[in-house]
Formats: structure tokens, sequence, C-alpha cells
């Protein structure tokens, strides 16, 4: 290799990672389009898909050119777009809607302020649209339903694999908090039908999650209940779920929140938590970025490493009994009141 191609492969590399801006955007606005959703049902020309999404010819071919490239769709022998397995994906009911929520002006124009919130530790997005995130979304119902459709949307794997990874075997009443659409509940409860469970949220997710578990059937065996949890929870639980809750908040406030799932499950109780986990070392990793998404959307909340989790678990007076690798480095972590029975360790 010459000495001018050494040179140029970092430049080459940076602009492609700047790139990725334009590349987002590409895949958001193509789950906007519903164009998934389309070419699932059948492969279609330029023409044929401009006219069946409403859109002019050539700026969907720059469009096209750019998902082409990326592997999210092909062109077959008659010149047909149709979606690659990483394109079906992008389908509504699979992830379509967690990219529509990356590309949206109200979750994207905050990260335009990413330095600011790194000088200063603050949310980028509450100094944007002046408002912390979850009382903007109270007070701003459609982004409210786009938000807690893309969390659902994250968040569906990694409740399949907690349905499978965990013995609820000897549960009763699984309450999931800050549960958003109910989705882990959904699969819980499908999985295991002795349960019952009760999903705490706030109005907006609390009303889809009602829809989302009549849709499941599940309407008689879960309930649903609007409130805070710094101020309440519910009571005769024996498991309490906090999936990517720990994440929004600095660890003075965590703790508080573990101190009250304690308190709710009782001494015999056991709390499921689920997030990422940072892993030292210089590697591409989802929870980095998710991270700085926290760092954006909440200030002081993030990630942790596992010794931080294991001191945040014991701050509030328990411990961290396992921690069960589910899917792309998020992790369930185990986690039982130190006075508990030990019968189990």
């Amino acid at each position: 290799m010459s000495k001018e191609a050494e040179s140029d492969e970092p430049a080459e590399t940076l602009l492609r990672l700047l790139g990725g801006k334009w590349l987002a955007a590409a895949i958001s606005a193509a789950a906007s389009l519903g164009l998934a959703d389309i070419l699932a049902r059948e492969a279609l020309s330029l023409d044929d898909l401009a006219r069946r999404i409403g859109c002019q010819p050539d700026g969907l071919q720059r469009l096209m050119r750019v998902l082409l490239g990326e592997g999210i769709v092909s062109l077959n022998a008659t010149n047909q777009y149709e979606l690659s397995e990483m394109g079906e994906l992008l389908r509504k009911d699979e992830l379509g809607e967690l990219a529509r929520f990356v590309g949206s002006p109200f979750s994207w124009d905050p990260w335009s302020t990413l330095a600011e919130s790194i000088r200063t530790g603050e949310s980028a997005f509450a100094k944007h649209h002046g408002l912390p995130l979850f009382e903007y979304l109270d007070h701003h119902r459609e982004h409210a339903e786009l938000y807690h459709h893309a969390i659902d949307a994250f968040s569906r794997r990694e409740a399949q694999a907690v349905a499978e990874a965990y013995d609820f075997s000897k549960a009763r009443r699984v309450a999931d908090i800050g549960g958003g659409r109910g989705r882990l509940l959904i699969e819980v409860l499908s999985r295991w039908d002795h349960l019952t469970g009760v999903l705490f949220e706030r109005p907006t997710a609390a009303e889809l999650a009602a829809k989302a578990l009549r849709r499941a059937h599940l309407e008689k065996r879960c309930e649903v209940r609007i409130g805070d949890f710094f101020e309440e929870l519910p009571d005769d639980i024996d498991v309490c779920v906090l999936m990517h809750i720990i994440h929004s908040w600095d660890d003075e406030t965590a703790t508080r929140l573990l101190r009250r799932c304690a308190d709710a499950v009782g001494p015999d109780g056991t709390l499921l938590i689920i997030e990422g986990l940072l892993v030292p070392g210089a590697h591409r990793d989802l929870t980095n970025l998710l991270d700085l998404e926290m760092l954006v959307l909440c200030g002081p909340g993030h990630e942790r490493r596992k010794p931080e989790m294991r001191r945040l678990i014991s701050a509030a007076g328990l411990r961290l009994h396992d921690a069960v690798p589910l899917v792309g480095g998020i992790r369930l972590l185990i986690v039982r009141p130190r006075s508990a029975s030990r019968r189990d360790d």
C-alpha cells in the first residue's frame, strides 16, 4: 500500500463516520415513508414505488441509492426493489417506529447541542424544549406516542429474552415500573400463564399499554395503573421489573427508586433490572452510544459499569444475585434484598 493511500485511509474513515448523520436520516425517512411495509408486500419498480408512497421519483431514487449501498434493499432481475433481511426490520411492526423516532425533529434537534451537554452535564433535550423529557411527553401526546412506540420496538427482543431467561414459576404477580406500552409484560404473561401483572406508568403510556394488552387478550390478567413511581408503587407484588429505567436517573435518585421497589416486593421478593452495562476498552458498543443518548435526553442519567451498578444496588440495601446476558450487550440483573433467604443462591 502506498504512503498516499495510507495517509488517505483515516480521512476516508472519518468522512464515512461523519456521513452517519445522513445515513441515519435516510433510514429514518425510509421508515417514515412506510417504504419497508410497502415492499414487504411485493417488489416494485422505482416509478411504481414512488406512486405507492406518493413522492417524486427523483428524490426517491436518491434515497434508494443509499439504501442499496447499505444493503437495506436490492434490485432483482426485472429492476424492481426488494427488501433484504435487514430491510425487513424497518417495517412498522419491527424497528420502523424506532427509526422514525431517531429522525423526528423533537428527538433529532437536541443532538445539535451535544457539545454543550458534554460541557455542562445538563440535558440537551430539556434545554432545547424547555422541559425535562418526561414532563415534555406529558404535554405533547403525539410525541409521547412516537417515543413509546420507539421504546417498544427497541426493547422487543429484550422482553422476549427476559421471558425466556428468568424462571417465573415461583412468582405470582409481576409489576413493570415505567413499562411503556407493556411489551415486557405481554411477553412474560404470554409465556407464563399462571402470572398476573400490573403496569405502572404515566397517563399517555398507560393508555397505550391498556390497548396493547387488550390486543394481546391479557387485559384480565394485567392491571394498568397511573402514577408517579417516586411517590407510590403497586403493592401485593413479588417481582418488580425496571427495564431501561435506572439509566434515566443520577445515582441518588436511582437509589431512592430501588429502595421503593425493595419495599414494594418485601423481604422475599425480587427486582429484575434490565440495562446495558458499559465495558472497558476501545471497541464499538451500542451501550456507549446509548450513554450519549442518556446525556442528551436526561442529563445526569447515564449507563453504568457493573461495579457501579453493584454499588448502587448495595446502597439501596439490596444484593446482586446474578447477571444474565440477554441480547446486544443488555444484561438482566437479578436483585434481592440483603435480608432475603439464601436458599436459592
